[in-house]
């Protein structure tokens, strides 16, 4: 009798403990990607899933390798299992699929947990091949620089040597046609005034009518 219940208490143990390991969640594509893109902590599962990602892991460096990003976020969502490989692993996809600051985050969340009693290299015992946390601080440390690069503004091209670099005025002030034949024609100024008329010539002097008579020659004998 003694037996009987201990077999019973013992098979109500595993199913107890069956009970307790979380099942692996089913996730679309389209829906692990839209989650992937916000950059929130998605991994929460430890001990109780490092069974599951044991036997999911090489499946998922297999997609790592063939560049399948959108399966490979579905894959580490689904089984749940949190460690720096599995975070790096989440980075990697969001940062190829176009979303640098969930990445970011990602690597960023990988590097907390290197050292911890559930890194890869104390836990799961695999880490992918990676090296933690100089793989994931890599990563990050590019993506930081290309964010910084793409917030840079940009500056005017240098001036050859021995000239002046244009100014934002006169790189941007283009004038317009009619103004650039008004400015190539020459100023009204330069043009020289017609000359002045001549004065008119001075009158004769005029003469009284007395004058006019001439006396004759004195007559001859």
């Amino acid at each position: 009798m003694n037996l009987r219940y201990c077999g019973i208490l013992m098979a109500l143990g595993w199913l107890l403990l069956g009970g307790c390991v979380p099942q692996p969640e089913a996730i679309d594509p389209a829906a692990a990607v839209a989650r992937l893109s916000t950059g929130a902590p998605l991994l929460r599962c430890r001990e109780a899933c490092v069974g599951e990602w044991q036997r999911a892991q090489p499946r998922a460096a297999q997609l790592a390798a063939a560049g399948r990003w959108a399966d490979l976020a579905t894959l580490v969502q689904r089984v749940g299992y949190q460690d720096d490989l599995t975070l790096y692993y989440l980075g990697e996809a969001a940062e190829y699929l176009g979303y640098p600051g969930a990445a970011a985050s990602y690597y960023r969340q990988s590097t907390y947990l290197t050292g911890t009693s559930i890194a890869c290299q104390n836990l799961s015992r695999n880490c992918g091949g990676y090296i933690f946390p100089r793989a994931a601080a890599l990563r990050l440390a590019a993506i930081e620089r290309s964010l910084v690069y793409r917030r840079r503004p940009r500056h005017l091209a240098p001036a050859p040597h021995g000239q002046e670099p244009p100014t934002p005025a006169e790189v941007e002030t283009v004038p317009s046609p009619p103004e650039a034949a008004v400015q190539s024609a020459p100023a009204a100024a330069e043009i020289p005034p017609p000359p002045a008329p001549a004065p008119p010539p001075n009158p004769a002097p005029m003469r009284s009518p007395g004058s006019d008579y001439i006396e004759p020659p004195p007559a001859t004998h």
